[in-house]
């Protein structure tokens, strides 16, 4: 199966779920372009959508929950700096690497040698009801590795083709916003990007953070 399917269609999301339970890669829009998603727990999901971004081996994908709070669910040994960070950016464009929680059994295409997980909850109103019914999705943008992700569903469908199961058709992304990525598995956290959350916000809601980016 692949069809653009309206992010507005009364059934996107129950065929969006289908798709994740059957196994599937699906693609949806975010503010930073479309990505591609698969069941977290899901190995050989989450092997397919490194396959078609032609990742290198061990390149690990972030993770998208629905909710802040199911983050104990997911994360150990989080200190009191990201959940500052989390209880005043989420949902919205920050990406945190935290510690996985040892009991997890997913590999993100890592083989869990990092030990670190990049996760989020993003703002989009359709991702946040997907991901509240399917539970952690990795996810990684839709484009080749290296390169920016796609911007039109069009573009994803032509290069995809087939291998995906569905793409929610959300429009052209025009106003692309990357999200700003903070290590907290640092003491004290470090800044590896600057996105759409300004360096100075992150240290009025969390003073703590290091001053050097990178």
């Amino acid at each position: 199966m692949n069809e653009l399917v309206e992010i507005a269609h009364p059934a996107a999301i129950d065929i969006a779920l289908r798709e994740i339970r059957a196994g599937n890669v699906i693609s949806f829009p975010l503010e930073s372009g479309y990505v591609l998603a698969a069941d977290a727990f899901n190995r050989a999901a989450v092997g397919e959508l490194h396959l078609l971004r032609s990742d290198p081996p061990g390149q690990a994908a972030s993770v998208m929950i629905g909710d802040k709070a199911r983050i104990v669910g997911i994360v150990r040994d989080m200190s009191a700096a990201p959940q500052k960070l989390i209880e005043k950016f989420w949902p919205g464009p920050l990406t945190l690497y935290l510690r996985p929680h040892a009991a997890l059994t997913w590999d993100l295409g890592d083989e869990r040698i990092l030990d670190q997980i990049a996760v989020r909850v993003p703002e989009s109103e359709f991702a946040i009801r997907l991901l509240n019914e399917t539970g952690p999705l990795a996810v990684a943008g839709a484009g080749l590795a290296g390169r920016a992700a796609f911007t039109e569903p069009t573009l994803v469908r032509d290069v995809f083709g087939a291998n995906v199961g569905v793409i929610i058709d959300g429009g052209a992304i025009t106003d692309v916003v990357q999200s700003t990525v903070v290590d907290c598995t640092q003491t004290p956290p470090r800044v590896i990007r600057v996105g759409a959350v300004a360096q100075a916000s992150l240290r009025q809601a969390c003073p703590e953070i290091s001053q050097d980016l990178g």
